[in-house]
């Protein structure tokens, strides 16, 4: 009898490396191992010294037998054969049982290839009915052949191991293909779910101020001609609005951001010295989880950027503290600044930070205490799993997507637990085959309690080197202690020869796939050749016949590679399903972070502009009331494409034209009084380059605008043979008003954001003063790498 094969992932499943099974591997281990099995079948065949004839047909049913397994246990690999899945399991039973007639008990073992593909190839409900049909046949054809009480015990094991690994190895390797697909569906839905929320805060944070915007733009439109001084005190309430929503999509953007809280409250204090304020920092969170960090950075942010804007503080004080299951940020000053009881409109951003922190379970307070302070205090728990039990609004609004959530977390959950089953199974499933061998030896009676003992220990060991990662004592399962467990392997395995002789085989095959679990490669695999050679030396010193060792021989490598790849893809399937979370959250950080970039360079821009635009307005509304109108009519179009910048950010969808980009450019130059020279001969580009290309015009030019007086301003976009060439120059640069020294100082992130941008397309961005004293930002990017 013999064994199937075992799958195996490229690199330690334990590396958390997430990638595909890869089936190619799985297959040719399967087809490689299938062959050692029917190797060892074919011996009893060659025993009987058949013809020629007979030989070359048993070639040929062996090998029609492996084909048909390989196709019922990898369908996906072979879609063809697939539809034809029962017509290739009559012939596979043809194959398995027709034989016997000619063959005898040297065909035996080919009836465990039909049990295991009654499983394969039809549902659970008829499938394991068949298995059971086709084990029971097994018997009575045990009973036909004559086999003795041994025989008759040890073959009606491997009736039904064999086929339970072959069923193992296919199943897992889908098991691990579901987990994989069901791991990616919990990333989009997690991405998903941070979209809804970064709708929400947009609308929150935006909507009101845009909406206020386009009616006070409109009510001024109209005013202009009849009475220009209300509409010069619209346009004045207008410039409020927008300056306010700019801080704002900063405040939002910096939320979003991966921060840290002690680096945020230690770069506050040289900040706040700058304005005159004493701080004072007590720090003692001490390491705190990734989100929980960053909400209570975002809320030490918010609360110094609300304390420098509406209060007079002379002395300030940030203290971070953990304890009872929760981390305390509190943050005070003797500014005081908002009355007691204050609380955040709907359009600021300690209203967004409110929200996000009732997310995590938390709460924030702030009011002045009575005794001249103003504290602002925001609480989260630790335990966020606890925080998302809590009853609110989040969860009813998701309660169905959340039912239907669970209901495929607890789908998954099975699977790991499945894959540890059937790996258990087989590995009991080899403990009984040995144990049978053992049995079908008369002498060997009088000492079974200590040979069962022995087995029992190799079995024990076994189960704790294949499953040792599954609990909390796994963590010292390591260095000596695995090394000495596989030292006492190898001494169960071998010292008993000298005690019950040739009544004793042992468990080779858990010895050498203990050592591949356990060792390097480079160790592993000579290991598993020199217990193959010793543990048939040692069986051949005892007086076990010639037949009987090469049988041996040939079984210890299977059954190592099967216990090596079942125990790997049950320890892949569980790691898989342990590190969904962490994937989902990677993939959140990912979506906040472009989120971040999209929200600071598309509304950044477009409010920037409306600011300008305003500006202008005022000085034109008493003498050039028609120029004026016709601002006012192009401030109302940014405002409707900010707008629609807030749909884009929010659907993670982001196309820009750079021709459009640069028509809106010279529009906004021509406006403020800046002349505007654009050249673009860059013809038609990949979208993903235009669109950082785009970016690129906009960003730069509300960098410019923001950190310096321009008179002139060039943009240039030309292809070379295998690139393509996107500069912004202007003569309005100076040493304290230089776009990217500004942007180092932390005055801005538009510089870092673009730079990420190219270089995602494989580009090069530089930006500072050229010899003639101009400023240029400049962008390359490979056309073919991108």
């Amino acid at each position: 009898m013999g064994t199937d094969a075992a799958c195996r992932t490229d690199g330690d499943p334990a590396g958390g490396e997430g990638r595909a099974l890869p089936r190619r591997t799985a297959v040719a281990i399967t087809a490689g191992v299938l062959l050692g099995f029917f190797v060892i079948d074919g011996s009893h065949v060659w025993v009987e010294h058949p013809s020629v004839w007979r030989g070359a047909s048993a070639v040929g049913g062996f090998a029609g037998i492996m084909g048909l397994q390989l196709v019922h246990s990898f369908p996906r690999f072979f879609p063809r054969l697939g539809h034809y899945r029962y017509a290739t399991w009559v012939l596979l039973g043809l194959l398995s049982y027709a034989p016997i007639v000619t063959y005898g008990a040297a065909w035996g073992g080919m009836t465990e290839f039909f049990a295991a593909s009654s499983v394969l190839v039809f549902p659970a409900a008829v499938g394991w009915p068949l298995f059971a049909c086709a084990v029971a046949g097994d018997f009575v054809l045990f009973h036909h052949l004559g086999f003795g009480p041994g025989e008759f015990v040890y073959g009606g094991i491997e009736a039904v191991l064999i086929p339970l690994v072959v069923i193992g190895l296919s199943r897992m390797s889908d098991m691990i293909d579901r987990l994989h697909a069901s791991r990616a569906h919990l990333s989009r839905l997690a991405v998903a779910g941070e979209r809804l929320r970064f709708a929400r805060d947009l609308h929150e944070v935006l909507g009101l101020s845009l909406s206020v915007i386009s009616l006070k733009c409109e009510r001024a439109h109209q005013l202009l001609a009849d009475a220009p001084a209300r509409a010069q005190e619209e346009v004045a309430e207008v410039l409020r609005t927008a300056r306010k929503a700019l801080a704002d999509v900063r405040s939002v953007s910096r939320g979003y951001r991966q921060m840290s809280l002690s680096d945020e409250a230690n770069a506050a204090v040289p900040m706040l010295s700058a304005a005159g304020i004493d701080t004072t920092v007590r720090h003692r969170c001490g390491e705190l989880p990734a989100a929980v960090d960053t909400v209570l950075a975002a809320a030490l942010g918010e609360g110094l950027t609300n304390m420098l804007r509406h209060s007079r503080a002379e002395r300030c004080a940030i203290t971070t503290e953990r304890g009872g299951g929760v981390a305390v940020l509190v943050l005070a000053n003797d500014g005081v600044g908002c009355g007691p009881g204050a609380r955040p409109g709907p359009g600021s951003g300690l209203a967004a930070l409110e929200t996000r922190l009732h997310e995590l379970g938390g709460t924030l307070t702030h009011g002045a205490d009575g005794r001249g302070w103003f504290r602002l205090r925001a609480v989260v728990p630790l335990r966020q799993e606890a925080a998302l039990a809590r009853p609110g609004r989040a969860v009813r609004r998701g309660t169905h997507g959340d039912r239907s959530r669970a209901g495929r977390s607890r789908h998954t959950d099975v699977m790991p637990r499945a894959a540890g089953a059937i790996t258990l199974a087989v590995l009991i499933g080899y403990f009984l085959s040995y144990s049978a061998e053992g049995w079908s030896y008369a002498p060997y009676a009088h000492g079974l309690p200590t040979v069962e003992l022995c087995l029992l220990g190799c079995l024990a060991l076994q189960l704790a080197e294949s499953f040792h990662r599954r609990y909390a004592w796994g963590r010292r399962w390591r260095g000596r202690l695995r090394y000495g467990a596989l030292g006492a392997q190898a001494l169960l395995q071998f010292v008993p020869f000298l005690v019950f002789g040739r009544q004793w085989a042992g468990l080779p095959g858990f010895l050498a796939g203990s050592a591949l679990l356990a060792l390097p490669a480079v160790a592993a695999w000579p290991v598993l050749a020199l217990v193959t050679v010793a543990s048939g030396a040692a069986q051949y010193a005892v007086g076990v016949s010639v037949q009987d060792v090469i049988y041996e021989s040939a079984y210890t490598p299977i059954c190592a590679v099967v216990v090596y790849g079942l125990t790997r893809m049950a320890q892949l399937a569980t790691e898989l399903h342990r590190s969904r979370a962490e994937i989902a959250r990677l993939a959140v950080t990912t979506e906040r972070l472009r989120f971040a970039r999209d929200l600071h360079d598309l509304l950044g821009f477009s409010l920037s502009a409306i600011t300008l635009k305003c500006e202008l307005v005022r000085r034109l509304a008493p003498t050039r009331p028609v120029q004026a109108r016709h601002e006012l009519t192009e401030v109302l179009g940014i405002v409707r494409e900010a707008l629609a910048d807030v749909r884009t950010v929010a659907g993670g969808s982001t196309r820009m034209c750079l021709t459009a980009e640069a028509e809106h450019a010279i529009a906004m130059l021509t406006g403020a009084g800046i002349h505007a020279t654009v050249r673009l001969d860059c013809g038609e580009l990949p979208v993903d380059v235009e669109t950082v290309l785009a970016t690129m015009v906009r960003e730069g030019l509300t960098n410019m605008l923001r950190h310096s007086k321009p008179a002139c301003c060039e943009i240039t976009a030309e292809r070379t043979a295998d690139a393509v060439l996107l500069t912004l120059v202007n003569d309005g640069a100076d040493a304290d008003a230089d776009p990217a020294l500004a942007a180092r100082r932390g005055g801005g992130s538009g510089i870092g954001n673009l730079t990420t941008r190219v270089e995602a397309v494989n580009g090069r961005l530089t930006a500072g003063p050229r010899p003639d004293g101009r400023f240029e930002l400049r962008a390359e990017v490979a056309l073919l790498a991108a």
